[in-house]
């Protein structure tokens, strides 16, 4: 496995834990453990408490009253569905989905009328438009891929505006005139020129951590595999296999990770450990993990990290292709979802979740330097953010792992 130096690799977010006695009473002066979350049965009850945090961002973002807010929060596990199923029946016609939150509409993309026509009477759920565009999902990601490797270095990212049925390649400011002259001739491209740099979020300082070889991270999801409790992390975490402790009491044995590419791995927790079926929601709650559906573009969702703690966004794009800048050099990240949700330092490794359905593990963003140095998110300086999580459903399939869900 490829990694970054150990600087680079210091990432830190939150997951709950049920500890042992002996570590469970070390824990009181650590504000990321006194914030972990609890038992089952406040898990449960908290999933309201989720649903309104996402609410009240699509109402802020979009201009909606409540009531409306949480309608669409609740419509878009159906929706998530409903987008899976077209893409399905429409196969290589295919232009991807997305939800229109502004109207609260699922749309369906095709390339063709009969395609279209051919996927409306599978569409059982109101609200959903179907429309014809010129260019294929599989057209718009040959275009990204492609772009990627002729731009090289020159890239911050290539990724799929559905929407729009384009591709947008980002770039350093100074490059965006030789990248509009490399892509001129690719049908649907769009360039951008950016001041932000994008790194894998380190930090080295303390939260419900885990630690080893003096470097820190967190975890973002439970799991098992062969019966045995596993916690779910990002790759780059694991750059020699070095045991994972927690407050210096022996956590987790690392036993297989994918950094740069995919940024995911996983590792077995020690006996006296148990992982909860739930993410920390950093006021001493947990949240439901019911599942891991996969939501469409456009669908709402919040991250728990230990620097910005709980943030929301939307999804705005997948199987984005980034260059995460390290020193000497960049790593090249592949598959990972893009959002507009403020990440900075340390809410790396974190948990990515819509409404109850687990989506992903927090990579890296976008940031710039603030008054101390450290970088933040862009919002903080008027601009959007970008933030990018590895999708959890690759690393439980590549690794085998069953996902610790709430059943209450």
């Amino acid at each position: 496995m490829k990694t970054s130096t150990i600087a680079s690799l210091a990432v830190t977010a939150s997951l709950l834990l049920i500890a042992p006695t002996t570590v469970g009473a070390q824990a009181a002066d650590n504000k990321a453990d006194n914030n972990r979350g609890g038992t089952a049965s406040s898990i449960e009850s908290d999933m309201d408490s989720l649903k309104k945090i996402t609410a009240d961002y699509l109402a802020k973002q979009y201009g909606l009253d409540q009531e409306t807010a949480k309608k669409r929060v609740d419509a878009q596990n159906e929706f998530g569905k409903e987008a899976k199923k077209a893409s399905d029946e429409l196969s290589g016609e295919n232009a991807g989905s997305y939800i229109d939150q502004k109207r609260g509409v699922l749309v369906v993309q095709a390339t063709k009328d009969e395609a279209k026509n051919k996927v409306k009477d599978k569409i059982s759920k109101k609200d959903t438009e179907i429309k014809v565009v010129s260019r294929s999902m599989s057209t718009l990601e040959d275009q990204a891929k492609k772009l990627t490797e002729k731009l090289g270095d020159k890239l911050v990212s290539a990724r799929v505006d559905v929407e729009k049925n384009r591709v947008v390649a980002t770039v350093k400011k100074d490059q965006v005139n030789p990248a509009k002259d490399t892509a001129k001739s690719m049908d649907g491209v769009e360039v951008e020129g950016t001041d932000a740099e994008v790194t894998a979020q380190a930090d080295i300082y303390g939260g419900q951590q885990i630690e080893f070889g003096g470097s820190k991270c967190s975890i973002a999801f439970n799991a098992t595999k062969d019966g045995k409790d596993v916690l779910i992390t990002a790759g780059h975490c694991m750059p020699n296999r070095a045991p994972f402790t927690h407050n210096n009491q022996p956590l987790a044995r690392p036993v297989e990770g994918e950094f740069p590419g995919p940024d995911m791995g996983y590792a077995v927790l020690e006996q006296g450990w148990t992982g909860q079926p739930g993410v920390d929601k950093w006021n001493g709650r947990g949240v439901a993990v019911q599942g891991s559906e996969e939501a469409p573009v456009g669908a709402a969702i919040c991250k728990s990290g230990r620097t910005t703690q709980w943030t929301c966004g939307v999804i705005q794009s997948k199987n984005v292709s980034v260059n995460f800048t390290r020193p000497g050099g960049f790593d090249r990240m592949t598959g990972l979802t893009q959002t507009n949700a403020c990440t900075e330092p340390g809410d790396s490794g974190g948990a990515w979740i819509s409404g109850s359905q687990a989506q992903g593990i927090t990579s890296g963003g976008a940031g710039r330097p603030g008054p101390n140095g450290r970088a933040q998110c862009l919002e903080k300086v008027g601009q959007q953010n970008v933030a990018y999580y590895q999708p959890l459903n690759p690393a439980l399939q590549k690794f085998g792992l069953q996902l610790k869900t709430h059943k209450g």
